[in-house]
């Protein structure tokens, strides 16, 4: 089941870009993109495959949003992609070593140890190495274009990415985080409050002589199993109001008073606490670099595609429905 899952989101990269299983054939022309064809069955397999990826990802009226729109848009994604093809070809570039490196990284990430078990699970989706082969080819050369003449050209200077990093400071800021044992009283477990507040005063006289984790381990509501006493790591604002404040105010090891929340009563020992702090320049300037690049490829690539309509043979024989 991985192995498949895995080589289907390989194919959902791909989709699109001439990818003709072995025993198909091509039922009708769409259109032409300097000869470059766009066939029922690329449509067909591609709305297929993303309306998977798209279902696993949506629910409800999120997905029939996003599948109408994939459906809307899909005949102009394939003519972008094989404006990309056309002109990766003209560019003749040398790639069988980039696709044999590919090809390995796939096999790698499905643990596949021979080609036979990479042709096996291939014959099980529909396909072919070679086809196949073709088909990381083909992205390869597409990958290559848009560097070279996309990612290569935008410059992203160390200014622009300190700049980013001030304006952005909340971002860059780790939270308070909370490691915290409890005794946790359940509320319902009592026939009323007075039971309720008697069995923490009990509590609290107990742990006068004892060691919070034997006084919990024996007293807790907060755990069946093996009465666990770890109420576990909270950042700052994830926790109740009530318990965050109390939290706030203890010293590493120390205890609480009785806490009332909606959910019941809590006696908190306080672990550790991390204060707040603004992480690292240096830590996060390729994450902005990255950021930075994300977000000026789109337009740049957009521009480059009209670019190339302009300069393309485009012919559309029929409209996806």
């Amino acid at each position: 089941m991985k192995h498949k899952i895995l080589i289907t989101l390989t194919l959902i990269l791909t989709a699109g870009l001439g990818l003709l299983r072995a025993t198909e054939v091509i039922e009708e022309i769409y259109a032409v993109v300097n000869g470059e064809l766009i066939t029922y069955f690329e449509l067909h397999n591609a709305e297929q495959e993303w309306a998977r990826n798209l279902q696993s990802r949506f629910q409800g009226e999120e997905l029939e949003t996003a599948l109408k729109r994939m459906k809307a848009e899909l005949m102009d994604t394939f003519i972008e992609r094989k404006l990309l093809i056309s002109k990766a070809k003209e560019k003749n570039y040398d790639i069988d070593n980039d696709v044999d490196v590919m090809i390995k990284e796939i096999m790698k990430q499905n643990h596949f140890d021979t080609e036979e078990q990479l042709k096996a699970a291939l014959q099980k989706e529909g396909l072919n190495i070679k086809t196949f082969r073709e088909q990381q080819k083909l992205f390869r050369m597409q990958q290559r274009l848009v560097y070279e003449e996309i990612t290569s050209k935008i410059k992203i200077d160390n200014a622009e990415i300190m700049t980013y990093f001030k304006e952005n400071v909340k971002k860059f800021t780790i939270p308070t985080r909370y490691d915290l044992n409890a005794i946790y009283l359940k509320p319902d477990k009592y026939t009323s409050r007075e039971a309720l507040k008697s069995r923490a005063e009990e509590i609290s006289a107990a742990l006068e002589n004892s060691s919070f984790s034997d006084v919990a381990s024996k007293y807790t509501d907060l755990g069946e199993k093996e009465k666990s006493i770890h109420l576990g790591e909270f950042n700052s604002g994830e926790m109740d109001p009530n318990l965050e404040k109390a939290a706030q105010a203890l010293q590493e090891k120390s205890t609480s008073e009785w806490i009332e929340s909606e959910s019941g009563w809590y006696l908190l020992q306080l672990i550790k606490m991390t204060p707040s702090h603004l992480v690292s320049y240096e830590d996060v300037r390729d994450d902005i670099r990255r950021t930075l690049l994300q977000e000026r490829h789109g337009p740049k690539q957009r521009e480059y595609i009209e670019k190339l309509k302009k300069e393309s043979y485009i012919k559309i024989y029929k409209r996806w429905k």
